[in-house]
């Protein structure tokens, strides 16, 4: 996680800051998150700079246990109601 530190001295998560939408999703296994990862990569485009999860996932996921990351959108024009349909993959 990016963070640099305010004026008033409290962290400032920097990929909140600079997403144009956010949200969560519930991954269940690798074969999810590759799933949800390659949606990623057509509809919204390759590279961190256009969309980013919370965290270390894939760590947790290969310890076998589930994840509720945030993800980061960063690329103008993202249509919110494909969020809606990420989440139901």
């Amino acid at each position: 996680m990016t963070k640099q530190k305010s004026t008033a001295g409290a962290p400032v998560n920097l990929k909140a800051k600079n997403a144009l939408h956010t949200f969560r999703v519930t991954i269940r296994d690798e074969v999810h998150f590759y799933k949800l990862v390659a949606w990623l990569n057509t509809n919204v485009g390759k590279g961190e700079d256009k969309w980013t999860f919370e965290g270390k996932v894939l760590k947790f996921l290969k310890q076998g246990k589930t994840v509720s990351p945030l993800v980061y959108i960063f690329k103008e024009g993202f249509d919110e109601s494909s969020s809606m349909y990420l989440t139901l993959l």
